[in-house]
């Protein structure tokens, strides 16, 4: 399961994957189904093409931008991309911020074909194989689509995952089966929720944009402002309500979320489209994910990745 978080969140699920190999000898391209949000499918798709997290660490390897897309596309607007989404999502029993902020905000100017030939390029516009799914969100109406696993969702793997990373405000909608489609992470920064009654022996959640509360919020408070660190709360909390339906249903779950140090080089949420942080994130997430496995309480997940790994 990888969440969203444009580049640097991209270069924390690469960190992630590389620290579950050193800990475990478990290959993150065997995974039974590769859930991917914005960054995360990007990074999914390139599982799924047969990189292997620690090759994707090299510059120039897999799919990801090699610099942040200049705008490139129409005017500028100041007219919200879908003013009635917002309103709907501002009712207090379905209230969904990134979905308000998806209505409210104009198209961006940025053309998301960049990462649509980037993935492409990897195997060719077909689907894996392996499961794959990838969450988006059809901006007339704030649906959730997962395309790879909702029937009528049928489009080639580039376009979803140019879908899933079309960030409002930023990149411009994706157009697919007559219907306009924003960045997954409007809907849920994680969207791990998908995976309820998957009957998975484990599911491991890749989650950037959020903050391991259990590490203390005083250290928190002291290395990020209000806004930032309450935008991470709330992607946190949504995440945990998503874990908790399936810890219901019985499945096991490993979060690994970034921790205040992770912060200091992963910036603020506003600096997720740096380029030059993702080689020092990636570092930063592979060594200290890699430290975090060693602890007691997540020795039944080292078990079950370490088992996955020994039968192949």
């Amino acid at each position: 399961m990888l969440g969203g978080g444009g580049l640097v969140g991209h270069a924390w699920h690469l960190g992630v994957g590389a620290a579950l190999s050193d800990a475990t000898g478990w290959d993150a391209r065997r995974a039974a189904v590769v859930v991917g949000t914005s960054a995360g499918a990007v990074a999914g798709a390139e599982l799924r093409a047969g990189f292997h997290p620690v090759d994707l660490l090299r510059p120039g390897v897999g799919a990801a931008p090699l610099d942040t897309p200049r705008p490139v596309v129409g005017p500028v607007s100041r007219r919200p991309a879908c003013l009635s989404l917002a309103v709907r999502a501002l009712a207090p029993w379905r209230l969904r911020p990134g979905l308000v902020a998806a209505g409210l905000l104009p198209p961006g100017r940025r053309d998301p074909a960049i990462i649509r030939d980037a993935v492409a390029g990897l195997s060719g516009r077909r689907w894996p194989e392996e499961p794959l799914w990838v969450c988006a969100v059809r901006l007339h109406d704030g649906r959730r689509v997962v395309f790879g696993r909702d029937p009528g969702a049928e489009v080639d793997v580039g376009t979803a995952v140019a879908a899933s990373c079309a960030m409002a405000g930023f990149f411009t909608p994706v157009r697919v089966g007559g219907h306009d489609h924003v960045d997954g992470g409007a809907y849920s920064a994680t969207n791990a929720d998908v995976l309820a009654g998957a009957g998975l022996d484990l599911v491991v959640v890749s989650a950037p944009l959020s903050l391991r509360t259990g590490a203390g919020p005083r250290r928190a408070r002291r290395r990020l402002p209000g806004p930032a660190r309450a935008q991470r709360l709330a992607h946190g909390a949504r995440l945990r309500r998503e874990v908790q339906a399936l810890r219901r249903q019985g499945t096991p779950v490993l979060v690994l979320e970034p921790e205040p140090e992770d912060l200091a080089v992963m910036g603020g949420i506003a600096a997720s489209m740096d380029f030059d942080r993702r080689a020092a994130v990636a570092e930063q997430a592979r060594g200290g994910v890699l430290r975090r496995l060693q602890r007691p309480d997540l020795e039944a997940a080292r078990s079950a990745l370490a088992a996955a790994a020994q039968r192949g």
